[in-house]
């Protein structure tokens, strides 16, 4: 009889058993207190990294989690030495933001990106009192009064005032991992509307119940207007799964439920969304396994192995660094109850580590380590068919994706 899918993925990664509720998991390999995460983490600080804003229009997210892979690191280390290190490059790195954010009417022009950075400054005012940020803090607020709204509510992601027609009354998944928890973050402003729990709970549902696909899977964006040839002529919904901003909404889920008591009235809701979204996730991670043999999370996700016009589809190393930290996350904060699905959980996402490691990790030689393999910007403003998301360039370094793995290697240490 062929092994079952849960078996294949255990003989795959050598594990003898997986226990998930009050044990250890039995791991491919023993991660030390300081393994690979820091090792990351200190290649990133040896390169510079993430001190400031690089000037790409990826450069917000890159800062917004590159700071939370810096937090989440400074809260598991042991090390007085490294905390002291790292929260001295944390609050450089959030300090270097401060300036060309205090402008509300200017940051209402930029990507909902801004937003996580924002997030990692309240973090640091709460943490250290340190006024220096409140300008900053306050002008963001404000700059969310000015973000304009569709019809039904629901965020545009870039009120690019070069290219309005490009972009307008688009909302993207990608948004929603920094608008939520800073909206929850932020909820001592006036306007309900748009800052506190419930706030969140209506953009993320907002997007998921248009973007959502057959799969529970989640499409790139929509465009409320759907002048975009790309757009669904009923929903506004855009065709593909993208890997990358699937792991974005997710992640920005993920750091919601993190921010909220178990007694929040959006809390069981949020909780519900994610169950669905990591079922629907770890049947695609099946369906790699199944027809690739490894797990990992693909450009397009739904289409592993798949050609679009002659160009293949393939595994990308940001986009699995999101969902294994998403997948491991959630089984070790208890929000899986299904014992099945968590158990699933835990093995994709240490799974889908593994292959990380096997297939874009690079030891450079002098004692730094680099990552291969994460896709550059995705944009919905022009021609978004499935060529164009398989013809995207690798790159290497870029820090949505070290900061990402720096992120799913804490999560598989810690349950493991």
């Amino acid at each position: 009889m062929a092994p079952s899918t849960m078996q294949t993925a255990a003989i795959l990664l050598g594990l003898a058993t997986v226990h998930t509720t009050g044990q250890r998991l039995q791991c491919p390999w023993n991660p030390p207190a300081d393994g690979l995460a820091f090792k990351m983490l200190e290649s990133n600080i040896a390169r510079g990294d993430g001190i400031e804003n690089s000037g790409a229009s990826t450069g917000f997210i890159e800062l917004g989690i590159f700071q939370q892979a810096l937090r989440e690191s400074i809260a598991y280390t042991n090390s007085t030495t490294q905390k002291k290190k790292w929260s001295e490059y944390l609050q450089n790195s959030t300090l270097s933001a401060v300036a060309s954010l205090s402008n509300a009417t200017a940051n209402a022009g930029l990507p909902l990106d801004r937003l996580s950075i924002g997030t990692s400054m309240i973090h640091q005012y709460e943490s250290t009192k340190d006024e220096a940020y409140l300008p900053a803090i306050h002008a963001l607020q404000d700059s969310v009064l000015q973000q304009p709204r569709n019809e039904n509510g629901g965020l545009w992601y870039y009120q690019n005032r070069n290219n309005l027609t490009a972009y307008h009354n688009l909302s993207y998944a990608d948004g929603m991992f920094s608008y939520p928890a800073f909206a929850i973050l932020a909820a001592n402003h006036t306007d309900k509307d748009l800052f506190g729990p419930e706030a969140a709970l209506s953009q993320l549902h907002s997007l998921y119940d248009i973007c959502k696909d057959d799969y529970n899977l989640l499409v790139h964006g929509y465009d409320a207007s759907k002048s975009h040839a790309w757009a669904n002529p009923t929903t506004g919904a855009s065709p593909a799964v993208w890997g990358r901003a699937l792991g974005w909404y997710t992640l920005g889920l993920v750091n919601t439920l993190s921010l909220l008591p178990h007694s929040s009235p959006q809390f069981a809701s949020l909780k519900s969304l994610y169950n669905t979204l990591i079922r629907a996730q770890l049947t695609a991670s099946d369906r790699s396994l199944n027809i690739e043999g490894s797990y990992g999370v693909w450009q397009i996700v739904d289409r592993p192995g798949a050609t679009f016009a002659g160009h293949a589809n393939f595994v990308e190393a940001s986009a699995s660094c999101l969902t294994s930290y998403n997948l491991l996350h959630g089984a070790r904060m208890g929000w899986i109850e299904d014992e099945s699905v968590r158990e699933r959980a835990v093995l994709a996402g240490v799974g889908i580590f593994q292959n990380v490691i096997y297939e874009f990790l690079v030891e450079d030689g002098n004692g730094t380590v680099s990552l291969n393999g994460t896709s550059s910007v995705a944009s919905l403003s022009g021609d978004v068919d499935f060529a164009y998301y398989v013809t995207r360039p690798t790159v290497l370094n870029s820090l949505i994706g070290t900061s990402a793995f720096i992120l799913a290697s804490l999560e598989v240490e810690k349950i493991c």
